[in-house]
């Protein structure tokens, strides 16, 4: 039998929660490379506790028919920008691509969020704005970020090329459960979309920790040298190729 909204809600706060565990054990072992397991840690520990908040009911909006989860919401807003440096962190692009990434960020996920309390044409067209916005989003992870990067090795490349890959795709599918979904066309009931939501955010916030942390050795080729911020100069067409 298919759980409720509310059930599937703890069931994420649960697996969340339990992957935080991993992150915070290296952040404790490691003491050279801790920011960044603290920035996974962060990531699915933010989702862990904004999915107990949702179980619970706390935040939880009727909306023109459908619910609105504030808690999942400012989850997205804090953790996926949070995915995104994870990414910068590695490859050093540069701080004005991160800020073009985490603009294209907030924009989709707040026009997302504005859809959903419009109607008829109007909320589509915001929606389609934030697609457009995920595109644009999604190219530069693709094309410009690797382009722009500065790997410190050939390890940390093939480390980021994973992690971009399984993020950039999981990300797609969010868009297609929005239009499913009762703030959408309705397609799916509340308790599948919160199932749906589930497994898309434990696989996009605990796989890529996971990735992460089983490519860890990577982060001890990350000089204090090669966390400057990236120069059009030291661009490399070898760092490129890795991601390609």
């Amino acid at each position: 039998m298919l759980l409720s909204a509310a059930s599937w809600a703890a069931v994420g706060a649960v697996v969340l929660g339990l992957g935080t565990i991993p992150s915070v054990y290296f952040a404790l072992r490691d003491e050279r490379n801790q920011k960044y397991y603290a920035v996974l840690a962060a990531i699915t520990g933010i989702a862990s506790l904004a999915y107990a908040f949702t179980s619970t009911g706390i935040g939880t909006i009727s909306v023109n028919g459908a619910v609105f989860y504030t808690s999942r919401y400012v989850d997205w807003l804090l953790t996926t920008p949070l995915l995104i440096l994870y990414l910068t962190m590695l490859c050093k692009p540069g701080k004005q691509l991160y800020a073009l990434l985490l603009g294209l960020d907030v924009a989709l996920i707040g026009l997302g969020i504005v859809a959903i309390f419009t109607e008829g044409v109007l909320s589509l067209t915001l929606f389609g704005l934030g697609a457009a916005a995920y595109v644009a989003l999604a190219y530069l992870l693709v094309s410009e970020l690797p382009d722009r990067a500065s790997f410190a090795s050939e390890r940390v490349g093939i480390v980021f090329a994973k992690l971009r890959n399984v993020t950039v795709v999981l990300w797609t599918l969010y868009p297609v459960v929005w239009l499913l979904a009762p703030v959408g066309f309705g397609l799916m009931t509340p308790g599948t979309e919160m199932m749906v939501i589930v497994y898309l955010d434990v696989i996009t916030k605990v796989g890529f920790a996971i990735l992460a942390l089983m490519g860890h050795d990577a982060l001890d080729d990350i000089t204090d040298q090669s966390l400057t911020v990236n120069t059009e100069e030291s661009e490399s067409s070898t760092s490129a190729e890795l991601v390609s």
